[in-house]
């Protein structure tokens, strides 16, 4: 049983706090402040969310201490640095994983991730082009591993659905919306083919990133990157179907189809500069790559708007997008959604 008891949370830290408590540290680094002194940056997490600390004095000291994936206990007092919480930590002292829930430290979702992967074996039951549904059970219904790791994987390091269950939530909600749009559009959309793309552009993520605590880029990750990760799966997915009679009409996966799925993964980030390898050049690429970044956009500006600490309606200066964000009643402290 845990001997230290987590009690106070990151959402209810204010200003002026008093802070006596236990962390997990995400990030740690030494840094080298005007006066030519070194000091401590960190981002200090539990199951709430994240909050950037600064270690001002004995910075040295603290640095075999404060270590990426560590419990430390924190002392100091919070205080908000352009709208955001910070951390000015006085004391820290390392805590053994063995007295501590690490349940109370990771981020999760607020959905079940049983009741949306009934909905995304939904969405698989519902397709109706023979190769394209049995490419789609063959992953998501048929490989135990790529379940386990669907129900568990953030989508992001930190920029959007940085959370346990995180991808799921990602995929459920834009497979959602293409739903919607192949329905719109008609004969336009290839409703099927939407699907895949949705169900696959990031499904490279499984294994760019390590999840169990501290989510960072793994070996595989950092070297070859989720897009290619993606296609290699589903490259091997389609040799293993051919390989299994009655899986497939004719035991042979139609080669065109194979390489739309595949533009569907490389094209997802919409631009060259942006990290895809090609452009997208069908419009099932393109709507797939316009509702990721959608999708993406939603989920992190309602997070950073959530826990904007500024007073009043206006967020503090969002430097991803440039901009401050107006904070609608759901957002204001004081009308909690």
């Amino acid at each position: 049983m845990p001997s230290i008891k987590k009690t106070q949370f990151i959402r209810d830290l204010k200003e002026k706090d008093t802070v006596s408590s236990p962390f997990l540290v995400k990030f740690s680094s030494i840094a080298m402040g005007k006066n030519g002194k070194p000091y401590m940056n960190l981002v200090l997490m539990d199951k709430s969310g994240e909050c950037e600390a600064r270690i001002w004095d004995d910075a040295p000291v603290y640095a075999g201490q404060a270590v990426r994936d560590a419990f430390i206990q924190v002392e100091g007092r919070c205080q908000l640095y352009q709208g955001r919480r910070q951390i000015v930590v006085s004391k820290i002292s390392v805590v053994r994983e063995d007295e501590v829930d690490p349940k109370d430290y990771i981020a999760e979702g607020t959905l079940d991730a049983d009741a949306l992967y009934a909905q995304l074996l939904g969405y698989v039951e519902s397709m109706q082009d023979p190769y394209c549904k049995a490419l789609a059970e063959a992953v998501l219904r048929d490989d135990a591993d790529i379940v386990d790791r669907m129900k568990r994987a953030p989508a992001a390091k930190s920029v959007h659905h940085a959370y346990k269950s995180g991808m799921l939530e990602h995929v459920v909600s834009i497979v959602g919306t293409l739903d919607h749009l192949a329905r719109h559009y008609g004969k336009y959309l290839d409703r099927d083919l939407l699907f895949l793309g949705g169900f696959f552009h990031d499904i490279g993520k499984l294994w760019e990133l390590s999840y169990d605590r501290v989510t960072d880029y793994t070996m595989e990750g950092k070297l070859i990157g989720h897009l290619v990760i993606g296609v290699e799966l589903v490259t091997r997915k389609i040799r293993e179907l051919e390989s299994q009679p009655g899986r497939i009409p004719g035991d042979k996966f139609p080669e065109e189809k194979m390489l739309l799925v595949k533009h569907l993964i490389l094209a997802h980030h919409g631009k060259l500069e942006y990290g895809s390898p090609k452009e997208p050049h069908c419009l099932e690429a393109l709507v797939v790559h316009y509702i990721d970044d959608l999708d993406s956009k939603i989920n992190s500006i309602r997070v950073f708007t959530e826990q904007d600490q500024t007073p009043g309606r206006w967020t503090a200066l969002n430097r991803m997008h440039e901009r401050f964000f107006y904070k609608p009643d759901w957002a204001m402290p004081e009308n909690p959604a």
